[in-house]
């Protein structure tokens, strides 16, 4: 049976990625997420939902870039 949910890390493994570039995408809302006891988790529709929009915004001439936050030591 293929997974029907992914910790961040899983997600950040699959989509190639950092921890912290998923964690950037779930906080601005672009990669959704939800919470079971106090572990989040992505679902792999929405991970591919996500590769697919970052996609079509680098092929608009718009690439996301997901940045540190100010003042984040």
């Amino acid at each position: 049976m293929d997974k029907i949910k992914l910790s961040r890390q899983e997600a950040a493994e699959a989509a190639g990625e950092s921890l912290s570039i998923i964690d950037d995408a779930i906080s601005a809302g672009d990669l959704k997420s939800f919470v079971v006891g106090r572990r989040r988790f992505v679902r792999p529709d929405a991970l591919r939902k996500w590769v697919d929009w970052l996609e079509k915004q680098s092929n608009a001439g718009k690439p996301v870039a997901y940045r540190a936050k100010r003042g984040a030591a």
